[in-house]
């Protein structure tokens, strides 16, 4: 349970059947622990973030007949697993996606391994939206039912030997349908605001310009070069942690938009094109290294979709294989703005079929 009204409509509804129930509140970051390590005043941290979510977690046990209700501080896994791979990858000018990584590593991970054992045994449930599906005998995740919510993009990753050990009672419900329930059944969360974004991001405010403020505390500002594709520079920018591919580069002295196409993590210089529709932001293919395939055998060429951002679109494409474990991903159309170190995820339909790490990307230009 996270404190939100998912977890505790999922609590409800787990409550009224015949399971051996126990809540569990993962712990795995701290803005009190953050604020210590940074310098007075300058985080903006609340310094009670998961006290408060503790609070409500609580509450909700309480109210739905004393569901015994433990926390478990998985701080320090986190921040070896998730945090600072991710440093290492927003310093070098990549995108990585660590609620993915969370998920995989941590929540059914070594959330999964404490509160279970070594077999296994029993289900962790979550307010995920997203289904399960068997596929030739193996446990496959399927979307969620409310397209607007559906939240299989970060289980992606997550094995098909963990999810058999998975529930999502949320996931063939719609949120209007989950909140409605939560204020029938006077949930202590039931009005309670939905969180977004990072979990370590916290309250310090919304968009890019918030998040990379808050890299600045973790990541050696590096300045350098706004270029053309030509070379000419147009101006400056902090670091390559505080843009991404895509992304709107504000650059003063010029009237006409400007958009990160390229970063070069050597010189230190991010190549800016004018327009969204520039053939540097097309991407045609991208290869991974480390795809990981859910499915007994794996889908190649033949009509698949893809998507490297939650909530966007699923795209058409065809998986190559290239090697033991990599693949190259083509699109047709091309698929705008795509990093090295986004998460891509590949369906057949609804059911997520394999995901790994965008290590190139290949454009029309």
């Amino acid at each position: 349970m996270s404190g939100g009204v998912d977890s505790s409509v999922v609590a409800a509804l787990l409550a009224r059947e015949d399971y051996d129930l126990r809540a569990v509140y993962m712990r795995n970051w701290s803005t009190l622990d953050e604020r210590g390590s940074m310098q007075a005043g300058s985080g903006g941290a609340m310094g009670c973030d998961w006290q408060r979510e503790w609070r409500d977690v609580q509450a909700v046990c309480r109210h739905l007949g004393r569901i015994p209700v433990d926390m478990i501080d998985l701080s320090q896994a986190y921040w070896l697993q998730v945090f600072e791979p991710a440093l290492e990858q927003w310093t070098e000018g990549t995108t990585p996606n660590p609620d993915v990584e969370c998920n995989r590593s941590i929540k059914f991970g070594a959330l999964m391994d404490r509160i279970l054992g070594p077999s296994l045994d029993g289900w962790l449930a979550t307010g995920h939206y997203a289904q399960r599906t068997m596929y030739e005998g193996r446990t496959l995740l399927q979307r969620g039912r409310d397209p607007t919510k559906d939240q299989s993009f970060f289980l992606s990753s997550v094995p098909p030997s963990r999810l058999t050990h998975a529930l999502f009672p949320l996931g063939s419900m719609h949120k209007t349908d989950v909140r409605a329930l939560a204020r029938t059944l006077q949930l202590p969360t039931a009005d309670k605001d939905e969180s977004m974004g990072l979990c370590f991001v916290g309250e310090r405010g919304s968009g890019a310009h918030a998040f990379a403020r808050f890299l600045d505390h973790y990541v050696i500002s590096e300045p350098g070069d706004l270029v053309t594709p030509e070379g000419h520079v147009l101006g400056q920018h902090r670091g390559l942690h505080t843009l991404t591919i895509g992304q709107r580069a504000r650059i003063p002295s010029l009237l006409e938009r400007y958009y990160v196409a390229k970063k070069d993590p050597a010189t230190r210089r991010i190549t800016v094109v004018p327009g969204k529709t520039h053939p540097m932001l097309q991407c045609v293919a991208l290869d991974t290294d480390t795809f990981a395939w859910h499915t007994p055998i794996p889908l190649l060429d033949t009509p698949l979709l893809a998507q490297v951002r939650y909530r966007q679109n699923a795209q058409p494409c065809i998986v190559q294989s290239r090697g033991s474990s990599g693949v190259r991903i083509a699109f047709e159309p091309s698929m705008q703005a795509v990093s090295p170190g986004q998460t891509v995820v590949v369906y057949d339909g609804q059911v997520c079929v394999g995901s790994g790490t965008i290590d190139r990307v290949y454009t029309e230009a």
